[in-house]
């Protein structure tokens, strides 16, 4: 129940209390305990899990089946595995459970109970994979086997690379950053991975400079020709 403050009335010292404002004390008294008893002293233990693991993060929230306020559970701290609601009276309860991507669960349950009262969640979407590191073309494999999207890649210079057809010297280059981060639930529908990845490594062709010492301009030229170079600009002295 509310409490409410009742209308409180100063007298002057000596003057006697009338039955009417003893009766105002006794009723106010009253309905202070009746407040007070309301609140409750009771505790309710929620353990949250999700593949057998506790699920950090998550809102509970127990409301009396019936009058009263509802009442707010602490967050997981410390070495706790289970969520502490406290505040509660003895009765029914509806727990509300939630937590970021995983669909809601709505339990009821009597206090007082010694046992955690145990919610297993269920997973709203496709958990997102750690790719870090991984060569850009198995990511891709591995992000596709469970059923998600890429929607941009670029490297560490800026530059997109193709999503659908991966050039060769980018298919060995390793993530360096993923979007959203491992371990997100996410729904496939309407949310796409982006990455990031190392610049690729361009290999030039290297080859032997001949002596070109006592040729003429055009044997020069013919000497660089062989080797796959050309003639460039040309300095009489």
């Amino acid at each position: 129940m509310p409490l409410v403050k009742p209308p409180l009335v100063n007298e002057e010292p000596g003057r006697p209390i009338t039955a009417q404002g003893w009766n105002a004390i006794v009723g106010a008294i009253g309905a202070l305990y009746d407040a007070v008893l309301a609140i409750g002293s009771g505790t309710l233990t929620v353990s949250v899990q999700a593949d057998g693991q506790p699920v950090n993060g998550a809102t509970v929230i127990a409301e009396p089946v019936g009058e009263g306020q509802p009442v707010r559970g602490l967050p997981l701290f410390g070495t706790r595995t289970t969520y502490l609601v406290t505040g509660v009276s003895d009765g029914a309860w509806r727990v509300h459970v939630s937590a970021p991507g995983y669909v809601t669960q709505i339990l009821e349950t009597t206090v007082p109970e010694t046992a955690p009262l145990a919610v297993n969640l269920a997973r709203a979407g496709s958990v997102v994979p750690d790719v870090f590191g991984q060569p850009l073309q198995g990511c891709l494999n591995a992000l596709r086997a469970a059923n998600l999207d890429v929607d941009v890649i670029i490297d560490a210079l800026g530059k997109e690379i193709s999503r659908t057809q991966v050039p060769a010297e980018y298919q060995n280059a390793a993530v360096l950053m993923q979007l959203p981060d491992a371990g997100t639930v996410i729904d496939p529908a309407t949310t796409r991975v982006r990455l990031v990845v190392a610049a690729a490594v361009r290999e030039e062709p290297i080859v032997a400079l001949p002596s070109l010492v006592g040729l003429t301009q055009s044997e020069a030229a013919t000497a660089l020709s062989a080797v796959g170079l050309r003639l460039g600009k040309v300095t009489v002295r």
